[in-house]
């Protein structure tokens, strides 16, 4: 059989076109390999290809192996539990609210089936096309998050722009932006630990002008994961860091100053809220007293405690989940979630594309992050701030941008063996 023939056959079997790609041009490198080995031992160039075909073996056998093991993969373990966490989440909204409420159920339909879909879009899409176009992800961040100035719609302080007519936001939207630009500048040769530092601040300072402290904190963590999973020199990362810390905490104790009498209040709440219970400590005390009532089994019944106010429904629904399901309720969500965590590390460790592994990394750091700060603010362990719970709380906007996380992460896994076998 000549050789030609030989890696036809092969590549019927294989359905993926680019690993084909790779692995004809693998085993022509073989082929090529043998044939010259045997020519150099007295065999005529016709009788080199042929045996040299022959020891590969049967051209169907290796054409099905190289098939099973270099085609996409879809994590289902991982996808399954996405689904059943958002199915999860639906249902408790329709238990909720189906004799009637402020809420619309068919609204968070709308939110929860269009994230779905939104993962499986990003999921079957190429995330390397992505890469080159990391300056210009950070660009339109950066834009967007300047618009922020000029709205006039404040919710909680914070602005709010609106696109299209159709949803408001505030600037917690760009995170998806950003995690894009920073893996995608970190593969750059003219990135360095010092622009990276410059490349923060600039940003960081454009977040704190939205007021809005949520979005900033997760920006700084996926930030400081992914700069430290990248490349660059660990020991310049460290003295950076600790000279940008430094400079914050100092900023912090100036403006202490200026704090008004609320905002001391405000603080102060947290660690005794007792003296603040007509006030900053109220909340506090609220969430303090729905968690201690839950018990084991929670009040899947009676529900008359829980007043589904906007923030029962969104920064709090891990609250609101605990007091209805119960303690073991919500200790099963709880380890779901950090299965999922799990789960997305073992990705990484998997994963040998770089800027795959940004992408995985930074989607881990701002997954980890709502889950903490949005469970450990509803039982007390973290000052109140809104934070979303991933799956679990009301509105379009989380949705859409956790769907967005875990399609990238998803589609990183999908070609990781593809991109393995390209390195080869």
């Amino acid at each position: 059989m000549r050789s030609n023939h030989f890696l036809d056959e092969v590549s019927s079997y294989i359905r993926s076109k680019e690993a084909k790609k790779y692995i004809e041009a693998e085993l022509k490198a073989h082929l090529h390999q043998a044939k010259t080995e045997l020519v150099k031992k007295g065999y005529k160039e016709d009788e080199a290809e042929e045996l040299a075909v022959r020891n590969m073996g049967s051209p169907s056998d290796i054409g099905q192996k190289m098939d099973k093991l270099h085609r996409p993969k879809i994590d289902w373990k991982l996808m399954s539990m996405f689904l059943f966490m958002s199915a999860t989440g639906l249902f408790l909204f329709w238990f909720l609210f189906k004799d009637g409420n402020s809420f619309s159920v068919l609204k968070q339909v709308y939110s929860v089936t269009g994230s779905v879909v939104w993962a499986c879009v990003i999921l079957f899409f190429d995330y390397r096309k992505f890469q080159r176009w990391g300056w210009v992800f950070f660009t339109m961040g950066c834009l967007i998050l300047f618009q922020f100035q000029f709205s006039n719609v404040l919710v909680n302080g914070s602005p709010r722009i609106n696109i299209m007519g159709l949803l408001s936001v505030d600037s917690i939207v760009v995170l998806p932006l950003f995690l894009l630009a920073w893996a995608g500048m970190l593969q750059s040769k003219k990135m360095n630990v010092y622009l990276a530092a410059i490349l923060y601040v600039c940003s960081a300072f454009l977040f704190m002008f939205t007021t809005n402290l949520q979005a900033a904190v997760l920006y700084s963590l996926m930030v400081a994961v992914m700069v430290w999973k990248s490349s660059l020199n660990k020991r310049k990362i460290l003295i950076t860091a600790a000279v940008l810390l430094t400079t914050c905490v100092s900023l912090l104790l100036i403006s202490l100053k200026d704090l008004r009498a609320y905002q001391f209040e405000r603080l102060f709440a947290f660690v005794t809220p007792e003296k603040f219970s007509e006030t900053s400590g109220y909340m506090y005390l609220k969430l303090e007293k729905l968690i201690g009532d839950a018990g084991w089994f929670g009040h899947f019944g009676s529900l008359g405690a829980i007043d589904f106010s906007n923030e029962m429904m969104t920064d709090f629904i891990f609250v609101t989940i605990t007091y209805t399901l119960g303690w073991a309720g919500a200790l099963l969500i709880g380890l779901l979630f950090l299965w999922m965590i799990w789960r997305i590390s073992r990705i990484f460790q998997t994963v040998k594309d770089p800027f795959g592994k940004m992408l995985v990394s930074g989607s881990f750091a701002i997954f980890t992050a709502q889950v903490t700060v949005s469970i450990g603010m509803s039982l007390g362990l973290l000052p109140i701030m809104s934070v979303s719970l991933p799956f679990m709380s009301y509105g379009a906007l989380s949705a859409m941008i956790n769907a967005c996380l875990f399609g990238l992460v998803l589609s990183v896994y999908h070609k990781k063996d593809i991109i393995l076998m390209k390195k080869i």
